[in-house]
This record gives structure tokens, C-alpha cells and sequence, in this order.
């Protein structure tokens, strides 16, 4: 099996009434999804054919969260790994992941997930499970993103 390819989204909620140089310096919200094995992660998932990254970004957070109002700001960096499928096959997977805001915290999560929460930076990285999510988080800090 061939390395499968995936476009994940670092999502933060910005008020929209908020002056840029206010925003900056608020508390940020970050989403997070807690999947159906019970880690807390990004909506992430799978390019179709003659998208791009980007159309497949939005895309996906539209169909994992209902969110469809999205500012995609920029691109963070991947990360890669490997886990096991449901037929029991071990398989390598990377992530492509943007920063991105959104106006909207309603959030409707789908069928792959059980929950969500909107939370703050530091708690981004006390609840995410799996260390390349926290590496990828801390490249955006270090980039200056949020």
C-alpha cells in the first residue's frame, strides 16, 4: 500500500468585530474533534481526485464540523505516520496542515467524531494525544501564526 495523503486544518475562532492587532493578543480557541478512538485531534481527511489542497480543506471541515465559513491563513507544515486500518494493515499517512480562522463556534461534528471542544493554546497541548499533533501546533506558535 502506497502513502496515503491527507489535508488536516489547525482551526482558530476569531470574532469578526475583532481588530486584527486585537485578536493577536486575545485568548485563543482552538477546535478540536475527539475521534471515535478517543484521542482529541484536527479535522483532517482525504484529497479526492482533482482537488486541491485547499478545496479539500475546506471540504473536510465542512463535512466533520458544519463549519463553512473558513479564512484559510496559511500553510504550517506535515507530519507523518503510521497506524493501523481496520482490516488490521499497518499503513503510512501524511498530513498536510493549514491555520485557518472561522467567525463560528456552532460546530456539528459528523459520524467520524463523538465530541468537540473549543479550546484554549495551552490546552491544545495537554489534550492532544499524539505527539506529531503537538509538533505541528508548536511549528504554527513558532511561526507566528497564532
Amino acid at each position: 500500500m502506497g502513502l496515503e495523503k491527507s489535508i488536516g486544518a489547525i482551526i482558530k475562532f476569531r470574532n469578526k468585530g475583532t481588530p486584527e492587532e486585537t485578536y493577536s493578543k486575545d485568548p485563543s480557541e482552538f477546535l478540536l474533534l475527539k475521534n471515535r478512538r478517543g484521542f482529541w485531534g484536527f479535522p483532517q481527511g482525504h484529497k479526492e481526485k482533482d482537488e486541491s489542497e485547499i478545496q479539500t480543506l475546506i471540504r473536510e471541515v465542512s463535512e466533520e464540523t458544519g463549519i463553512t465559513s473558513l479564512e484559510v491563513r496559511s500553510y504550517i507544515g506535515k507530519i507523518r505516520y503510521s497506524y493501523l486500518r481496520s482490516d488490521g494493515m499497518k499503513a503510512e499517512k501524511e498530513v498536510s496542515f493549514y491555520f485557518a480562522l472561522t467567525p463560528s463556534k456552532n460546530v456539528v461534528i459528523s459520524y467520524e467524531h463523538y465530541e468537540f471542544r473549543w479550546v484554549h493554546y495551552s490546552d491544545v497541548l495537554f489534550m492532544l494525544h499524539h505527539e506529531q499533533l503537538k509538533i505541528i501546533m508548536l511549528k504554527g506558535h513558532r511561526k507566528g501564526l497564532y
